[in-house]
Parts: structure tokens; C-alpha cells; sequence
């Protein structure tokens, strides 16, 4: 069943754009902070899912948590694997089953009977399309070493929980997968195609992901979440756009009704490109910097 959705940019970037090469010396990803009155937010992008061995947990960012009132998420981090299916089952089980392999053109169904076949994701039949493109990726994610369990979300949240830090969430679980829900057949049919098209190379856009989020590369991220909605303005209104209105006015309306230092994570793809977090928050009077990270020191060689 579904693990944590993985981030928006890496379930639907389409195959054709190129990964990126790994920066010889990885700096950090991008963090900014704004303050109104006596209230300060700390914005940072996160990647829901990662392979292990990506230092990005670095001393600036740790610092800027610990000095927070209260962790923000999306959403929180799910006990185990179990703790979502009451929810899919809810939202995702259709009534009949009907042929997954129905829900995309017939020049499309090869591909998608090789990939029911490699991924084995069980009897796709009884559930939505939207649910059929989050599990395929999902399961490629694995295949591919991808690990939630060490996400940005699930390291953030365990530091809180360490430091007895408040955690609050922007949506629920249930939130979230309703947009997904909400989404007309056609756009999921859409989401659907763009997953399928980059199941093949999935490892290499995503090693260019996390490239270009641990070198603070927005403008590049800002330039992939654009291309990557072309084929669906909707999808982009729907999952990006009219959810990052929201959490700007709730991020406002609590910066000015608990004075305090919020420390805000969401999809690095929220805080980039047209529409974005920081764009929403600068058109309610808020002035967003980007934080810049000490370089980290250079060893000292040996007296001699």
C-alpha cells in the first residue's frame, strides 16, 4: 500500500528533462526566513523521500529548528506504513473494479502492463487512476533505494519530538489525498502518463533532484515544477497553487496571533517557481531572504 507521498516534482517531472550533475562539494538546500512584529518564520524545502548517505541535516539548519516554538508540515509523518490504508481505503476503492490498463490511451497500455508486471503493485482494477500513479512511483521510489523513513520530514520530526517541540500540520493525510480525489479523470489519466513516463530513468532524475535541492539550485527547481505542469494547468492549480494560498494566510494569521519563531517545511516544489510560498507570502507584506549557511571550516593540516 501507499508508504508518504513522495514530493510533487519527483512524481510527475516528465522524461525529457535532463538530471542535473552532483555538485563536487554539496553546500545546503535553500532556507529562507521573514519576520513581522515579533513573529519570525523559517521556510525550508524538503524532499519527502531520499536515498541514505545525503547530508543535508547541516549545523545551520539544526539551529534554526532548535530555536523554533513549533515544527509546521505539510503533514505528520505516519507511524508506520498501516496508518494510511483506513484512509485509501476510504478515498481510493471504487465501487467495481475497471481495468487499470482502461485508463490510459491504447498506445500507452504496453507500457503499462510492463510496469504492472515489473512493479507488482497487487489488484490495481478496484482503485482510482490518481492512486494507481501514486503507487507505481511510490514503488519505483523503492526499487530505486528511496527510504522515507529518513525523508527531511521524518529526521525534522524526530528531532522535534527529541527536543519535546510542538508539532503542527497544514493538512491532514485525509487533506492531502483528496486533492488528489478531487482531480477530474482526465487530469488523473494525465498524472498517470507522466508517471509512467518517467519510471524509466526515474533513478537519475531523482539523484539530479536531490543535486539541485542540496546546492540550492531554485532557480532550477523553479524552471522543472514550471515545465512539469504544461500538460495540466489544473493539476498545478489543484496541488500547488491554491494549497500554498492557504498555507500563506495560515502562516500569516498565526504569525500574528502567536507571536513566535515558526519553523515551516514543506516540497521543496511549494517554494519554488511561478506561485510560490514565498511568492504568496511577499504579496501579504512579508519580506523573505534567503538565509545564506556559513561555509564550513577547511581542515587545519599538521604542524610540522
Amino acid at each position: 500500500m501507499i508508504r508518504i507521498l513522495l514530493a510533487l516534482l519527483v512524481l510527475l517531472w516528465p522524461a525529457v528533462l535532463p538530471a542535473a550533475k552532483a555538485p563536487p562539494e554539496p553546500v545546503a538546500p535553500a532556507m529562507w526566513e521573514a519576520t513581522r512584529g515579533k513573529s519570525k518564520v523559517t521556510l525550508f524545502g524538503t524532499v519527502h523521500t531520499l536515498p541514505r548517505g545525503v547530508e543535508w541535516f547541516r549545523p545551520h539548519v539544526v539551529q534554526a529548528l532548535d530555536s523554533a516554538d513549533r515544527l509546521v508540515l505539510e503533514t505528520q509523518v505516519p507511524d508506520g506504513p498501516g496508518a494510511a490504508l483506513p484512509v485509501v481505503m476510504k478515498l481510493a476503492r471504487l465501487p467495481a473494479p475497471r481495468p487499470a490498463l482502461q485508463r490510459v490511451p491504447e498506445s500507452w497500455q504496453p507500457l503499462m502492463k510492463a510496469a504492472l508486471d515489473r512493479l507488482k503493485p497487487g489488484p490495481m482494477d478496484w482503485y482510482d487512476t490518481w492512486f494507481i500513479s501514486l503507487t507505481l512511483a511510490n514503488l519505483q521510489a523503492e526499487k530505486n533505494g528511496l527510504d522515507p523513513r529518513i525523508g527531511v520530514e521524518a529526521v525534522l520530526t524526530e528531532r522535534a519530538r527529541m527536543r519535546n517541540l510542538p508539532i503542527v500540520s497544514l493538512e491532514t493525510m485525509e487533506e492531502q489525498l483528496i486533492y488528489f480525489d478531487a482531480l477530474t479523470e482526465t487530469d488523473q489519466q494525465q498524472m498517470l502518463l507522466a508517471t509512467l513516463e518517467g519510471l524509466d530513468g526515474f533513478k537519475d532524475r531523482m539523484d539530479g533532484l536531490v543535486a539541485d535541492w542540496m546546492a540550492g539550485r531554485t532557480d532550477v527547481l523553479a524552471q522543472k515544477v514550471n515545465a512539469d505542469f504544461e500538460r495540466s494547468p489544473m493539476l498545478r492549480r489543484m496541488l500547488v497553487e491554491d494549497r500554498n494560498h492557504r498555507w500563506a494566510d495560515w502562516i500569516v494569521q498565526e504569525m500574528d496571533r502567536s507571536p513566535g519563531h515558526l519553523f515551516v517545511a514543506v516540497g521543496a516544489g511549494h517554494l519554488a517557481g511561478k506561485g510560490s510560498l514565498i511568492a504568496d507570502l511577499e504579496a501579504r507584506g512579508l519580506k523573505v531572504k534567503q538565509v545564506t549557511q556559513e561555509p564550513p571550516p577547511r581542515p587545519r593540516g599538521r604542524r610540522r
